[in-house]
């Protein structure tokens, strides 16, 4: 038996997944946007929009410049950061990133960003955060961008959760429900005469729900390309569709990977050929305990090794 090191991805079965669920976002008239979270490696990400993402996600400005000078032209900032700091940062990182768009949930980001913008003599793109933006305030936070010089409004956002074991049971219809909510939300936006470019709603699990929905026009999702023990339990994919895997002396890698709906489970046993090993119930909080514990993710195909992936964190400020 091969003995293979802490942390490794079937390659194969990423570039499987990979490919099935753009065929199935596609396929609904969507594009798809590949979220860092899951996995946090440069690699990756080239990876997927190579076999057809139509950009990425990340939490930082550094990280979009990264993933730009690695090729990736089509990056968002998939967080409303609200400190001023920040604003003359991501103006910077839109000089070097070619499509570039910021979340934001206040009129204040809105103004500071502009300013940022306008004085480099460039816009930058903005995304109203449906997660943490009030109801209310969405259509004047449309206004305010297409009336503020050195933005460009580029849509709305939002995220569909799966919480409980009904919600990840019924995540078809969660999913429908909630896009005809976000596709609402862009009709009052064009009702005042105003474009609303992109429809984005991230998740997963609800993804084919989601992108059943005329007017949905991004999936932002996460976890496809190597999925996770819970969305196999959850009969979200296989278990012989789960592409990560962790050595079973490795459980500290493990801590805190569960999935919201079922807490208690941060593990579980791997499929053939990985049946010694264990996958994560949830894949993101592995990603964040590799960067803690300084693991790299070993690539393996047919057997063999043959690459590494080095996860990455590129804060703003050290």
């Amino acid at each position: 038996m091969v003995t293979f090191p802490s942390v490794i991805v079937d390659l194969p079965r990423v570039d499987a997944n990979i490919q099935r669920f753009h065929q199935a976002v596609t396929a609904a008239g969507c594009r798809v946007r590949a979220h860092l979270k899951a996995h946090r490696t440069v690699e990756l990400a080239q990876r997927q929009v190579a076999a057809g993402a139509a950009g990425v996600a990340v939490h930082t400005a550094s990280g979009a410049v990264r993933l730009a000078n690695a090729g990736v032209n089509d990056v968002v900032l998939a967080w409303p950061w609200p400190e001023a700091w920040r604003f003359p940062i991501f103006a910077e990182a839109a000089l070097q990133v070619p499509r570039f768009a910021v979340y934001i949930d206040r009129p204040e980001s809105i103004t500071v960003l502009g300013a940022a913008g306008a004085e480099r003599g460039i816009e930058v793109g903005v995304r109203i955060d449906l997660r943490h933006a009030p109801a209310e305030s969405v259509l004047d936070l449309a206004r305010l961008a297409v009336d503020t010089p050195g933005i460009r409004f580029d849509g709305i956002t939002g995220y569909c959760p799966t919480a409980t074991d009904k919600e990840i049971r019924d995540r078809y219809d969660v999913g429908r429900r909630y896009a005809q909510s976000v596709v609402a939300i862009a009709a009052s936006i064009r009702d005042l005469g105003l474009d609303c470019p992109a429809v984005s709603i991230g998740g997963v699990p609800t993804a084919a729900g989601a992108s059943s929905v005329d007017g949905v026009t991004e999936i932002c999702a996460g976890v496809y390309a190597t999925f996770d023990g819970g969305l196999a339990e959850a009969g979200v994919c296989a278990p012989s569709d789960v592409a990560i895997s962790v050595a079973a002396d490795a459980t500290e890698l493990l801590d805190g990977c569960s999935q919201p709906w079922d807490p208690e489970v941060l593990w579980q046993p791997a499929a053939a050929p990985y049946a010694d090993r264990l996958v994560p119930a949830h894949v993101c909080p592995l990603a964040a305990n590799l960067l803690k514990h300084n693991v790299d993710i070993t690539v393996v195909a047919d057997g063999e090794q043959v690459a590494a992936w080095q996860p990455f964190a590129a804060p703003d400020r050290t």
